[in-house]
């Protein structure tokens, strides 16, 4: 794919999650990082993974991906991915 397209779509990512759509951006985050090899667009689609609360999904593609070595950045994503998947399912009841 071209350079253009991939930017085009980048940035489309971005709107995207600016205006909260979060679906939509990892939709097309998803293509970016399909057709480029590059961490900046893995780490645009975890982003949105988190964003659109799939936690699981973000750390195990952080950790599939062994991306998660890499960079002080993406542990501290892997970090809050995991933390929040450890708080869904469970209710709280206040007294």
């Amino acid at each position: 794919m071209r350079e253009e397209a991939v930017k085009k779509l980048r940035e489309v990512v971005r709107n995207c999650v600016s205006k909260h759509l979060y679906s939509s951006a990892i939709f097309f985050a998803d293509k970016v990082a399909a057709f480029t090899s590059d961490p900046a667009n893995i780490y645009k689609k975890v982003q949105a993974l988190f964003l659109g609360r799939h936690y699981r999904r973000a750390f195990h593609l952080l950790n599939a991906s062994q991306i998660v070595l890499r960079d002080l950045r993406f542990r501290y994503l892997a970090a809050k991915c995991l933390e929040e998947s450890r708080g869904v399912g469970f209710v709280y009841i206040i007294p």
